[in-house]
């Protein structure tokens, strides 16, 4: 049997975007108060997305509705002025996270965790160019904080911290996936997410 999108599918995928997206965003934005949270958010960012993620993922079954929302999602960080780094790692991560989630059946907990920790990855694009453009992203944050500011965050983030935000990103996803069903329990009861 052929499951196609309908449009309480695409209605999910759009409430969905908005959601996870605040979540991202708002969380994102305390990096820009203190230079540590920017070093941390890889971390808490997903685990607290997680739970948007996860509750999305009780409400969908069907391929591609992953990918329409890592590209939604990417679409629109670019749109607020972050690195297009978000959209082109998410044209490769979506789909992927999205086989994942299909290989288990919208229903296996392994897939799930692995397929949230794939699609988490797309957004190290926002910190790639404070690693691989570092003088004219310092220059661009330059003009919104002091010189202190920026010297702190030029201390706390060396060339190998750029592994380690990856590995945060990835130990925040599998948190978050985890919170997520914590938090969520009855709706993956229901989805026949184990």
């Amino acid at each position: 049997m052929k499951l196609s999108i309908t449009t309480k599918d695409l209605i999910n995928v759009g409430i969905f975007t908005v959601l996870y997206l605040v979540v991202v965003g708002v969380f994102g934005q305390l990096g820009a108060l203190i230079p540590i949270l920017q070093v941390l958010g890889p971390f808490y960012i997903p685990v607290l997305a997680g739970v948007v993620f996860m509750l999305f993922l009780t409400r969908v079954n069907k391929f591609g509705l992953v990918t329409l929302l890592g590209i939604l999602v990417s679409l629109l960080v670019l749109a607020t002025g972050q690195s297009y780094w978000v959209a082109v790692l998410a044209v490769f991560l979506s789909p992927l996270a999205d086989l994942i989630f299909k290989l288990g059946g919208y229903k296996r907990w392994a897939n799930t965790v692995l397929g949230y920790l794939v699609f988490s990855q797309m957004l190290i694009g926002t910190v790639v160019p404070l690693f691989f453009a570092r003088e004219s992203f310092l220059a661009k944050i330059g003009s919104r904080h002091d010189a202190a500011w920026v010297r702190a965050l030029v201390d706390l983030t060396p060339n190998w911290m750029f592994a380690v935000m990856i590995g945060e990103l990835a130990l925040g996803a599998v948190v978050g996936a985890y919170v997520g069903r914590a938090l969520l329990r009855k709706h993956f009861e229901r989805a026949g997410i184990v």
